[in-house]
Parts: structure tokens; sequence; C-alpha cells
């Protein structure tokens, strides 16, 4: 059956080249989709490397002046950074917290992040710097890829550089060939440098980005000075127990007769899955209203394909009559015409595949720069998959009614 189908669509190759040219270009448009939704969905299922699970995040105030509560400098002087690390300590002694902690630009979900240039062997890349207290890998479970958590956190409190794996991704080397070798750190022309001790698995700040270089530093001269001068330039967070059910509203009113040192206090807690939806609420409108394009776009092409077929249809209702009254099967006949709307649309592949490569060419496909195996092939499966249920269902439609007409109507009204 299929030689006599490929015979057939020769014979009439004048008709199917306008349709395979209509399924080329229906082809091409679902390529650019399929990408675009296969990148994504990819990006967002790539794990994240720390762990937020019953992470909390909370912020400092300082009372003005006007405040009922405030409390005049000369009635308590304490300074700024006793003022916090006492309220810090308090809340790290509530029975359910587990680990506390405070970091500057390395909060996850959080929009700030802090570049820096990082030189090995006279190599620079740009990677994010997390300058946090080594109680962040308590709170965030960050792991050792080259040793264990605790040589991390040791390393770490020792003040040394603690690149990611894909530093050394970009530096064209191994994991462990990074070891004992120099890396300069330059932050806003603040250098310093120090030897590879460890290297952390790859840690993302979100779920909607891919992965960047990430650098892991504890600079406690910085840390300090934000503390005494601008504690609400960093982030604050921590790990409530894993057996302990109280909510991070609940935290705060227990914990609020406390939250209060000099004209300092503990302005909110909030769960670390809402600063996720806060933090990701613009990509997931972004992404709504990509659906209802990409919705509509299919509608239309939905349309413009099963009009195509219903003419088609039309056109061959003596031709199917002919084939009923030489004794073809109409599930036989409708499974025939089915075969061959199937190798139209095969027949639109190697083209595709020219489009698609001229498209990634020139940097037209959305999120270019990321890269893994599956990217095209799984690009390719969701477009013809897409391309032919619908033309499947666009030659069902019209056909299914057509050959189970009487022969002698079809070829009478011929």
């Amino acid at each position: 059956m299929l030689q006599h189908i490929v015979k057939i669509i020769w014979n009439e190759r004048n008709a199917n080249f306008l349709i395979w040219l209509e399924l080329l270009v229906v082809s091409v448009c679902l390529l650019y989709l399929s990408d675009f939704a296969v990148t994504k969905a990819w990006i967002y299922t790539r794990p994240m490397g720390i762990d937020t699970h019953k992470v909390v995040n909370f912020t400092f105030d300082e009372l003005w002046a006007g405040h009922p509560k405030y409390v005049s400098p000369d009635v308590d002087s304490t300074s700024t950074y006793e003022a916090v690390t006492r309220l810090l300590s308090r809340i790290e002694q509530h029975p359910d917290v587990e680990a506390i902690c405070y970091c500057f630009s390395g909060f996850p979900y959080h929009g700030n992040k802090q570049i820096a240039t990082v030189t090995n062997k006279g190599t620079t890349l740009q990677a994010n710097l997390l300058v946090v207290s080594p109680s962040y890998l308590d709170v965030f479970h960050l792991k050792n890829a080259t040793g264990t958590e605790a040589e991390l956190k040791d390393i770490l409190e020792n003040g040394l550089i603690i690149p990611s794996e894909n530093v050394a991704k970009e530096f064209g080397v191994d994991t462990k060939e990074l070891l004992n070798q120099e890396l300069v750190l330059d932050t806003y022309g603040d250098t310093a440098s120090s030897p590879v001790k460890c290297v952390m698995k790859n840690v993302r700040r979100n779920e909607i980005n891919e992965l960047e270089p990430m650098v892991l530093r504890y600079d406690e001269k910085t840390l300090r000075d934000l503390l005494m001068e601008r504690p609400w330039s960093l982030q604050f967070g921590l790990r409530l127990k894993e057996n302990s059910t109280i909510t991070p509203r609940e935290l705060l009113k227990e914990l609020r007769p406390q939250l209060q040192v000099a004209n300092w206090y503990v302005e909110n807690m909030t769960s670390i899955e809402d600063m996720k939806e806060q933090s990701q609420a613009a990509f997931f409108n972004s992404l709504k209203l990509n659906a209802i394009y990409m919705s509509f776009l299919l509608i239309c092409i939905f349309l413009g394909v099963i009009g195509t077929f219903w003419y088609r249809t039309q056109q061959r209702r003596a031709q199917m009559g002919l084939r009923l009254a030489m004794g073809e099967t109409p599930s036989h006949l409708l499974q025939m015409y089915l075969t061959e709307g199937l190798l139209l649309v095969v027949g639109t592949l190697p083209i595709s595949v020219v489009a698609y490569y001229f498209l990634s060419a020139y940097q037209i496909l959305d999120d270019d720069a990321v890269s893994f195996f599956w990217r095209a092939p799984l690009t390719f499966l969701v477009t013809y998959a897409i391309l032919a249920l619908l033309t499947l269902f666009a030659i069902w439609i019209p056909t299914r009614s057509a050959v189970h007409i009487p022969p002698s109507l079809s070829m009478h009204e011929e």
C-alpha cells in the first residue's frame, strides 16, 4: 500500500506541492514555538544545587524618630552592629530554628547580584560573587564536589574562595584539576587571591535562569561593615528544623516581644516559597501570555490545515466513489488518505532541519545560549507530533463522512 500511496502523491504532485509548502511553513513556525517550550521546561527542571525547603527570609528595619517605640540614643546607645547581632542571637535560640545566616547578594530568588572578575593563569571570566556567612552552608545545604560538606565549611571560614563546578568548566579544566590553583578575584577594583581547596556543586539562584559561574566567599570585614552601617543591604535567612510545624508568621508572632533592640527590629518573616512566587511572577505572567499567543496560533494553523484538506477531500469525492465501487472498504480508504497526509508531513523534515539550523546560526531562537544534547531532538519530536496530530485530525474530519457516502451518489455529484 505504501508504494501505491507514494505513486498517488507523485501523480498529484502539482496539488500536493502546495499542501507540502503549507505544511513546511507550519512546521517552521512550530519549530520556533516548540524550541521555546523545550528550553524553558529544561531550564526550569534543572536542579538548583541548594535546599530551600524549610528556609525563611527575614528583614530588619530601624524606627524613625517620630515612632511611638523610638528609643533616644541618650537612653540606649547600643550600636547598630550590636543591636542586629543580638537580634540574630535571639532568633537562633528559638527551639524550632536549626541555623541562621546572612549574606550579600547571595540569597535565592533575590534580585540583587554582584559580578566579579575571576582570573586563573591569565584567563578571566565573569562570575556571580556570593559573600556569605559560614552558616549559609547550614541553611542552604550546599554540596562539596571535591570533598565533604565539613571541609567546605572549614575552607569558607578561613576566607578562601570557593568556585562552582562550572567555573572549572569555563576555564576548560576538570573540577579536580582546579584544586590548588590560584584564583584572583576582582570586585570593582578590590582584589583578593587564594588557592582553590575545594569546589562546590553548581548553584542556581532560581529556576528560571540558566546555570552561571558562581564564587562563594566569606569576607568577614565586608559583612561586618555592612552590619554596622547598612544592615538593610544584607539578606538574612534561617532554616527551621525538619520536624518543626511552625510557620514564619507564627514564629514572628511568638518572638515579637524580643525582636527589638534599641531602634532596630525584625520587620518581617517570609517563607522562601513566597519569595519565589513574587520574584518569578513576571516570568510566569509572560509565560501565560505566550501560551495564549501560541494557543491562538495553533488554532489558526489547525483551521488553515483543515480547510486545505477539506477542499482536497471535496475534489476527490468521485475518486473515492470509484474506489468504493471497485470494492475498497471505507476504513481502508480512510487509512490510505491518513497515511498520505503523514508522508506529506514527513516530507517537510529535511527542509525543516535546514531551517532550524539557520534559526540557530542567526540566533533567532529564544535562549540561544542554552545548550543540551536533547534540545534539537526534543524540539523536532514535539513539533512533528503536533503537526502529525493536526494533519491527521484535519484529514479525518472531512474524510470520515466522505468515505461512507454511497459510491453512486459521489459519482453522480461529480
